[in-house]
């Protein structure tokens, strides 16, 4: 496994901590490969390529290198990040040891067999695509992530489901206390089943990816695997094993009781609540009402009036973080509740901004 790699430092840096992917201690201790990364020659230039059970992380930078070494990537990024960016680092590897190199300063790092990393996940026969922008596709995995389920006994909740309907490309997420759907116009299909679930894992790291993303990216599905393609990696990942569940019969269709408020406002009252909370307990609950003097909020002793526009009157009762993190994934500077009937999900929605539903199911207010 002879390898040489010239690189500057910044740039080393940048590129691996792009290719970190989340590692689970137990999978670890079983396969200490997971914890490597492969630095390879690419052409005339150098790729670092990380994979773990879930996915695997490619990206490409300028270096002049020839052949290939495969190093534990804490340790080298730890390393490298301690020179100044536009070090020129050099890293000689065998098959013992890789020796890093700056100047007078040498350092030893042990290296893995390549042949012993975990095999990388490859596309395959591609099944559908779509090209959106990163800003888009960011509001596609990141808005939506909150509802996610973090129960293992419902894996089926356990990530972000992507489906093409109605010209639309849909993202859903939830957990069976609260929904969301984002959805923005595209022209190709991507996935037209009910299988293509991105576990949350995976989606973090494509939200970590897609954060300082630019232009265009492109979204794929094989029949097991699905990758986002940008100038700058590739993330191909593993999805839920499951079919999601038929998601639009739990939007209930408009009801006459609705009221409409400052986003804001609603979210600073939230917050006041939650700061007076017992936390003793586990699961704060606001009771929310609205009539024509507004929207009434109480939760054990604590009173607030919100203005609101109003239609009808309701009442119902929700956690309170749940609906804060809701209320957090809207963009504008409105939000609007409807209560179809009592006990039904209470639609959460921005008047201005079809693109994003949000639903939350209440809880059985509690007498005063």
């Amino acid at each position: 496994m002879p390898g040489l790699i010239k690189a500057q430092a910044g740039s080393l840096v940048a590129a691996l901590a792009l290719c970190a992917l989340p590692r689970r201690g137990r999978q670890t201790l079983r396969v200490p490969a997971l914890e490597a990364v492969r630095l390879a020659a690419d052409g005339d230039g150098l790729s670092i390529t990380a994979t773990t059970f879930d996915g695997t992380i490619t990206t490409r930078l300028e270096a002049a290198a020839e052949g290939e070494v495969a190093l534990s990537a804490d340790p080298l990024a730890d390393l490298v990040r301690h020179f100044s960016a536009d070090t020129k680092i050099a890293i000689v590897a065998d098959d013992r040891a890789a020796t890093v190199t700056s100047g007078r300063c040498r350092f030893k790092l042990p290296v893995f067999a390549v042949a012993d990393l975990p095999e990388r996940h490859i596309l395959g026969e591609e099944s559908g695509r779509v090209e959106l922008d990163a800003r888009i596709a960011r509001d596609l995995f990141a808005r939506p992530a909150f509802a996610a389920a973090h129960e293992a006994s419902r894996p089926y909740l356990r990530g972000i489901f992507l489906r093409n309907t109605d010209g639309n490309l849909v993202a859903v997420a939830a957990d069976g206390f609260r929904f969301c759907r984002f959805m923005t116009p595209v022209t190709t299909t991507l996935s037209q089943d009910q299988a293509l679930i991105i576990p949350s894992e995976m989606v973090k790291t494509i939200n970590r990816l897609l954060g300082n993303a630019s232009g265009n990216v492109t979204l794929r599905r094989s029949e097991r695997l699905f990758a986002v393609e940008s100038a700058g990696f590739v993330v191909v990942s593993t999805r839920v094993d499951w079919s999601y569940p038929d998601y639009e019969r739990w939007i209930p269709s408009d009801g006459r009781n609705v009221v409409t408020t400052s986003r804001a406002g609603l979210g600073a009252a939230l917050a006041r609540f939650a700061a007076v909370a017992d936390p003793q307990t586990r699961t704060h609950v606001i009771r929310l009402r609205w009539d024509a003097g507004g929207l009434h909020l109480d939760a054990d002793g604590g009173v607030d009036c919100l203005a609101a526009d109003v239609e009808g009157q309701g009442e119902t009762a929700v956690q309170i973080r749940h609906l804060a993190e809701l209320i957090g994934a809207l963009r504008g500077d409105s939000v609007r509740m409807c209560a179809a009937e009592p006990g039904s999900l209470i639609l959460v929605t921005d008047p201005e901004d079809e693109s994003f539903t949000g639903g939350q199911m209440p809880i059985r207010p509690r007498s005063s």
